[in-house]
């Protein structure tokens, strides 16, 4: 686990980078001062470019989840992009919601196929020049490519592979987080109900 410019790096190559990505996503969401009500995912990018597709891959594997109390914005299907974020972020009622933003990006070459996770929005775009609506509490970008020299086309020849590996561990530790949040929320109205019977 590497920190830099405020965020976490969590190289998905490593041996326990799984462990690492799941037990820092919960401790961040756990340890937010915002209040909410209910939890968002808005996943941004296109299937249209291999690089930009982390986003819309990680939501298409999420929408599998829907036993798991949460709105997920941004699939294979539905995507979120340049098009469509700010619609998409007009729905979401910002206030009461905890909204966890992820997208793909671009950064030096010892972090490509690394997962950064920091407290704070995404500015979707901003590494190919694109001004678009900043939105998240918590951002989870990968870093999919090398930034510098025409960042488009290096979105383009990202590797496949690699860009399906992060997207499958960041919907894993999403999963384990929402799975372990709902449990604690259980379990605390099982306790509640318990102790207003018995006085």
């Amino acid at each position: 686990m590497k920190l830099f410019n405020e965020s976490v790096y969590i190289n998905t190559k490593d041996r326990l980078s799984q462990f690492e990505l799941n037990n820092c996503i919960y401790q961040m969401i756990n340890k937010i001062s915002k209040p909410y009500e209910k939890i968002a995912v808005v996943c941004i990018g296109t299937d249209r470019s291999t690089g930009d597709s982390y986003g819309p891959l990680a939501g298409h594997l999420l929408s599998k989840y829907a036993l798991y109390e949460f709105d997920l914005y941004g699939t294979l299907y539905e995507p979120v992009h340049a098009l469509t974020l700010e619609k998409t972020v007009k729905q979401i009622n910002g206030e009461k919601t905890l909204i966890i933003a992820i997208d793909s990006s671009v950064g030096y070459s010892e972090y490509v196929g690394c997962i950064g996770i920091k407290y704070g929005p995404i500015c979707p775009g901003s590494g190919v020049g694109k001004n678009l609506p900043s939105v998240g509490d918590i951002a989870i970008s990968g870093v999919v490519a090398v930034s510098g020299f025409s960042p488009l086309l290096m979105l383009q020849s990202a590797s496949l592979g690699m860009v399906y590996t992060m997207a499958e561990k960041t919907t894993r530790a999403i999963a384990y987080s929402l799975y372990k949040l709902q449990m604690e929320k259980h379990r605390a109205s099982v306790v509640g109900e318990t102790f207003s019977i018995e006085s």
